[in-house]
């Protein structure tokens, strides 16, 4: 059983990863493929980084969590079933993940959410009108679902790679500080 799955291996869900991984917690990540970042041929608004395109900052990003401890895993999301301790995660493959945390961060798997209750509106903040955010979650990306998460875009933020990071990072972050009872901090050496 993993302590923290991740749905969705974008900037957001990668972020996470990264930093639940680093904190010591089991972390695995299902990963479509699909991140609407690899259409950007070039990011130039990315703090710390003169030009990177979306499909480098994906494998960067994706480097980054492996390297401290993720499971990456390719594959899409069939089902998600609450349990007594946590979730089940199906992909369409029939393989099967239990975890403890859920970290949803897919804009694109939306009748997930909505399998599980949730009620979806058009996140206003971004200008296509194509991209949904739940309705009656907290801005920190908690739900009324107990260890159940939503990150970026689908918990109303701005369409900036950024902030996707950034989210993901804090949602990590509150994540292991709430499994090890003590704040977590990460510091470069």
């Amino acid at each position: 059983m993993l302590d923290v799955l991740v749905i969705g291996g974008g900037i957001s869900g990668g972020s996470a990863a990264i930093y639940t991984a680093q904190g010591g917690l089991k972390t695995g990540v299902i990963d479509s493929g699909k991140s609407q970042i690899k259409q950007v041929t070039k990011i130039f608004n990315y703090p710390g980084i003169k030009e990177i395109s979306g499909v480098e900052l994906l494998e960067n990003i994706k480097d980054q969590a492996i390297a401290a401890g993720t499971e990456w895993n390719e594959g899409i999301v069939e089902t998600v079933k609450k349990k007594d301790h946590g979730f089940s995660v199906i992909l369409t493959d029939g393989n099967e993940f239990d975890t403890k945390h859920l970290i949803i961060a897919t804009n694109l798997q939306t009748s997930l959410l909505e399998s599980l209750g949730f009620e979806l509106a058009v996140n206003e903040k971004v200008p296509s009108g194509k991209i949904k955010k739940v309705l009656g979650i907290e801005a920190d990306g908690t739900t009324n679902q107990p260890n159940l998460y939503i990150t970026s875009l689908l918990a109303g933020l701005s369409s900036q790679s950024v902030i996707a990071a950034g989210h993901g990072a804090a949602l990590g972050i509150s994540i292991v500080t709430k499994e090890t009872s003590k704040t977590y901090m990460w510091h470069d050496k």
